[in-house]
């Protein structure tokens, strides 16, 4: 009966310390591909919105002068046309998306002059 429990009781570490290396050999898991170039392009979209939103924020704060929040908003709808363009989407959902992007823009623009008036 000693000699059981004391297999049993150094098995429970042992196997406790093996699980690891076990579950290591035997798990599926396949890390997302980093390098691939529809991860690279959503990458800088989300990028890009982010830096239009952030543009906008500060424009409405009043942290960004007309001239830097033109230059910004420029600069970043740039980008957004190139990964759209890059993504290779078709002719009708780019023009949907641009249309849609750039009129939400210019709401948040005509909201602000008006409180400005």
């Amino acid at each position: 009966m000693i000699i059981l429990a004391t297999i049993v009781i150094c098995s429970v570490p042992a196997v406790l310390v093996l699980l690891p290396f076990i579950k290591r050999f035997t798990s599926s898991y396949q890390p997302e591909d980093e390098s691939s170039l529809v991860t690279e392009l959503e990458r800088r979209w989300d990028s890009a919105v982010d830096g239009l939103r952030s543009t906008e924020l500060e424009w409405e704060i009043g942290n960004l002068e007309q001239e830097d929040y033109q230059w910004l908003k420029t600069t970043y709808t740039r980008e957004a046309v190139v990964v759209l363009k890059a993504m290779d989407v078709n002719n009708k959902d780019e023009n949907f998306l641009l249309e849609q992007f750039l009129s939400d823009l210019d709401t948040k623009v005509v909201k602000e002059d008006k409180i400005e008036s």
